[in-house]
C-alpha cells in the first residue's frame, strides 16, 4: 500500500512540476504544498537524472549533527541514494552548534556546488549560513527542520506540528475512553531547546491540549533526543508523582519513549496503566502499538534527506517544484495499520522506514 501510495505522489509532483529559479524564491511551518515525492518513488521519478550519460552533480550537505539514530539513518540513506545516481556530496557535520554550521556553510560554498541541503540546527541562529547560500545563487534546499527566513528555495518535510497535534489527539482520545471524559495527569517529553522540532511538536500539542482543561500537564522536560535523558526524567517523576498519579505521557522521540518505558517497568509500575504516544517511528515503539500499551504514534521519514535530494536535482534540471514548501501528511500509526510499519525481527532501535 505504501509503494502504491508513494507512487501516485511522485507522479501528481512530476505533473505539477515548473521551473525553479533558485536565486529568486524564498520554512513555513503550515504551508499548503502538495507537489512531493515519497522515498521510494523518490527513486523512480529521479531515476532521469542516473540515465542522463555521464551528467553528475555535486551537492552539499550542511548537516545539523548525526547525533541521534534517526540522524544516522536519515544520512545513510541519503548517501547510499548519493552513490546510486552518481552525485558527489560534499558533506559537514555541525554537532548541533549554529556557528559551526555557518561556519560550514560558509566554506562549502567554495567548493563549487550545484545545490546545497542544510537541517537548521536552531530556527534562528542558522540563518546567516542560510542566506549567504541563497546569495550564491544555486538552490538551497531546507528539509527535517526549518528555518526562519525566506532565503532559501524549498523546504522539503513533514509538518511538526501537525505530528504533535496528531499524537496529542490520540492521548486524549485514549483518556476519554478511560474515564468517559477527557481528563488526566500527563508528562511531556520534548527535544532540543530552540529547534522547530520541539517548537513545532509543542505549538501542535497545545493546539489539542487547550481545549481540554482538565488534561493537564504536571511535568516536562527536554530530551535532547537522549534514551538516557528520557529514562532519567521518567524515573524522576515516578519518584515525585505516586501510583495513580501519572496517566500518560507524550514523546517527541522514539528512542526517549523506549527510555522511558524501561523506566516505568523497572519502577514496577507498567501495570498502572499510563498511556502513551509518539513521535517518531521507530521498531520498539511500533511493538508496544501491537501489544496495545502505545496509543499511536506518528512517523517522521529518515527518507526525506532523499526526497530533498532529488527536489534539488530537479531545481538543477530547471524543473523544481511550483511550491515553495513541499509538505507531505502525517502518516498516523495505529493498531489498524501498524501492520505496515512494523519489522518484527528487527532490533526495537532500528527506524521502520
Amino acid at each position: 500500500m505504501r509503494k502504491a501510495l508513494a507512487v501516485f505522489m511522485a507522479l501528481t509532483m512530476a505533473v505539477s512540476m515548473s521551473g525553479c529559479q533558485a536565486a529568486n524564491k524564498a520554512p513555513a511551518e503550515s504551508p499548503e504544498g502538495t507537489g512531493v515525492t515519497t522515498g521510494e518513488a523518490a527513486k523512480e521519478a529521479g531515476a532521469k537524472a542516473e540515465t542522463e550519460a555521464g551528467k553528475k552533480y555535486r551537492i552539499g550537505f550542511a548537516n545539523a549533527s548525526i547525533s541521534n539514530s534517526w540522524r544516522v539513518k536519515m544520512r545513510d540513506m541519503l548517501v547510499e541514494e548519493c552513490n546510486r545516481l552518481g552525485v558527489e556530496l560534499v558533506e559537514t557535520d555541525a554537532h548541533d552548534d549554529a556557528n559551526t554550521q555557518n561556519s560550514n556553510i560558509e566554506a562549502m560554498l567554495q567548493q563549487n556546488l550545484d545545490a546545497i541541503l542544510i537541517t537548521p540546527c536552531v530556527e534562528d541562529a542558522a540563518n546567516p549560513g542560510i542566506e549567504a547560500a541563497f546569495e550564491t545563487g544555486i538552490p538551497v534546499i531546507i528539509f527535517d527542520r526549518t528555518c526562519t527566513t525566506e532565503d532559501y528555495t524549498h523546504f522539503v518535510g513533514y509538518s511538526d506540528k501537525q505530528n504533535g497535534a496528531e499524537c496529542a489527539r490520540m492521548l486524549v482520545e485514549a483518556l476519554t475512553e478511560r474515564y468517559g471524559e477527557p481528563k488526566g495527569n500527563i508528562i511531556a517529553l520534548d527535544t532540543m531547546a530552540g529547534s522547530s522540532t520541539d517548537n513545532f511538536q509543542k505549538e501542535g500539542q497545545d493546539s489539542v491540549f487547550s481545549k481540554y482543561p482538565n488534561i493537564k500537564i504536571i511535568a516536562r522536560q527536554y530530551t535532547d533526543f537522549e534514551v538516557s535523558k528520557g529514562k532519567s526524567f521518567m524515573e524522576d517523576c515516578l519518584a515525585k508523582f505516586g501510583p495513580g498519579e501519572i496517566d500518560g505521557f507524550i514523546s517527541q522521540d522514539g528512542g526517549v519513549t523506549l527510555g522511558a518505558v524501561d523506566a516505568i517497568r523497572e519502577a514496577g509500575r507498567d501495570k498502572e496503566g499510563i498511556v502513551f504516544t509518539n513521535a517518531d517511528g521507530i521498531n520498539g515503539v511500533v511493538k508496544m502499538v501491537k501489544d496495545g500499551s502505545c496509543v499511536g504514534l506518528t512517523q517522521f521519514p529518515c527518507a526525506a534527506s532523499v526526497d530533498a535530494l532529488h527536489v534539488a536535482i530537479d531545481c538543477i534540471d530547471g524543473q523544481g517544484p511550483k511550491e515553495k514548501d513541499v509538505m507531505m501528511d502525517s502518516i498516523v500509526v495505529t493498531k489498524d495499520n501498524m501492520g505496515q510499519y512494523l519489522i518484527p525481527d528487527r532490533d526495537d532501535y532500528d527506524w521502520t522506514y
